[in-house]
Formats: structure tokens, C-alpha cells, sequence
């Protein structure tokens, strides 16, 4: 393990060196307190997120896709639903019109 730090000329100084310490490089930025770890080669964890990532894209695709598509339905729907209201109006209508111009005839 070591911890190097920067001094205000410029020059990189380790401050700390520790043989039997070892692990992943850990480096703590500046702007920020948290540790962030980089490594120099891949370990599985690494690949296995690249390939979750990969994975969640494609899915978060794919369910925009569906999503685009169930909304074109539920338009359609919406409007075939507006148009059989309207029918259903325009026959109520008639047949009040027809019933209100209905003779009555008197029985013999």
C-alpha cells in the first residue's frame, strides 16, 4: 500500500508505504473523500457488471419499444372507444326523432 500526495509545487511525494498491505490500486480524489477503486486488469466482478449493464440497456430498450407500442394501442382503443360513443349517440338521437314523429293510430 502506498499514499501519494501532491504538494503545492507540483511534485508527488509518497507519504505512506506499507510492503505487506496489498490489494487493488485505491485512489482518493481530491474533489472527493470516497475511496474509488481502479484496477489495472479486469477482475470477474468487473466483467460480470459490463455484462448486467450491457444487459439492463437492452432491456431498458426494449421495454421503451413496448411501452411505445401499448400506448399506440391504448390511443387506438381511445379512439375507437370515441367513435362507438358518438355512434351510439347519433342512434339514440334517430330513433327519439323517429319516435317523436311516430303517429298514434286509433284502434279499431
Amino acid at each position: 500500500m502506498i499514499v501519494v500526495k501532491k504538494e503545492k509545487t507540483g511534485k508527488w511525494v509518497v507519504t505512506r508505504f506499507v510492503k505487506e498491505h496489498n490489494h487493488p490500486l485505491v485512489v482518493a480524489p481530491a474533489n472527493n473523500r470516497r475511496t474509488v477503486l481502479l484496477s489495472q486488469t479486469p477482475d470477474d466482478k468487473d466483467v460480470k457488471i459490463r455484462e448486467l449493464t450491457a444487459e439492463l440497456q437492452r432491456e431498458r430498450k426494449r421495454s421503451a419499444a413496448i411501452q411505445e407500442q401499448l400506448d399506440m394501442v391504448l390511443k387506438d382503443m381511445e379512439e375507437h372507444s370515441s367513435l362507438l360513443s358518438r355512434n351510439i349517440d347519433d342512434i339514440v338521437h334517430s330513433l327519439k326523432e323517429i319516435e317523436s314523429k311516430r303517429v298514434v293510430l286509433p284502434h279499431n
